[in-house]
């Protein structure tokens, strides 16, 4: 059940939900309320585009009470938003210590609230949201790799992760970044596009980090040290039939940035069919 229910009282009758569904479910006679008839609301995408354009918030969905919705009046301004895509700074220092759970929730909710191909909202993040845990999962991978380069079995391609296992142990984490936290997106390897959906819910957690004054670092030695040592995947309970999408270090920064940057240089190649 998608639990649609139209608040009569409030209805004006306008059919902007039914006109902005995505899979015209939603149909309308002349002169009475919307509807959605029960053989079709198993095509309903969840989207809650008919509750978000209801001008009178006549309109509930999935349990979601209009009047408990964010007011777009409330969206930031083009230039809030400008100022925090550019003093957002990939962060390598860290403090050593764990990250409030309530800016954390913060983090997943806007996961949770990122697009995903044909709205099917299938993110799953794998957190390690405890310092003590990751200094465990620190441990584990470095022994690993010390284990495979002591037998031999590390390869040419990855003999680097030698040098950085040795880096650790000298008090140089080139890998972690002595991060307190880790988070990882995962996706059934059958959706439309993991890869995509992943990187995208990772990109608004990144954001939503930047305007909590969290840092953050896209995690790609992570990602190569996965393929060097495949048992650390193991370590990190991946659904089956998940693939990972990427992992993004999370932290209380121990640095500070004083300002923005100015790089707006971008290739824009314009597109002309002519007549």
């Amino acid at each position: 059940m998608i639990d649609f229910k139209i608040d009569d009282s409030k209805c004006i009758k306008c059919g902007s939900c039914v006109k902005d569904c995505p899979v015209s479910i939603i149909t309308m006679k002349e002169g009475e309320i919307p509807k959605i008839a029960p053989e079709n609301e198993k095509a309903c995408m969840g989207c809650q585009h008919c509750l978000a354009i209801c001008p009178t918030g006549a309109l509930s969905i999935m349990g979601v009470n209009p009047d408990d919705c964010v007011s777009t009046s409330a969206q930031a301004t083009p230039e809030s938003v400008d100022a925090l895509i550019r003093s957002r700074r990939t962060v390598r220092q860290f403090k050593k210590e764990n990250v409030s759970s309530e800016k954390l929730q913060k983090l997943y909710k806007a996961a949770a609230n990122a697009p995903t191909g044909k709205n099917t909202r299938t993110v799953n993040l794998i957190v390690i949201d405890d310092i003590a845990e990751m200094n465990k999962l620190r441990e584990k991978a470095i022994s690993m790799i010390e284990d495979k380069s002591s037998k031999g079995t590390l390869g040419e391609q990855w003999s680097f992760f030698a040098s950085v296992a040795k880096a650790y142990r000298n008090g140089n984490d080139i890998i972690f970044r002595g991060a307190p936290h880790l988070i990882i997106a995962t996706l059934p390897e059958d959706g439309p596009c993991p890869d995509a959906d992943g990187m995208i819910a990772l990109s608004y957690i990144e954001l939503m980090a930047a305007s909590l004054g969290l840092g953050t670092v896209w995690l790609g030695f992570f990602m190569y040290l996965m393929q060097a040592v495949p048992e650390v995947k193991d370590l990190l309970n991946v659904p089956e039939g998940h693939k990972i999408a990427y992992p993004l270090l999370v932290g209380e920064p121990s640095v500070k940035y004083h300002r923005g940057v100015i790089r707006d240089e971008i290739p824009v190649n314009k597109l002309s069919f002519g007549d």
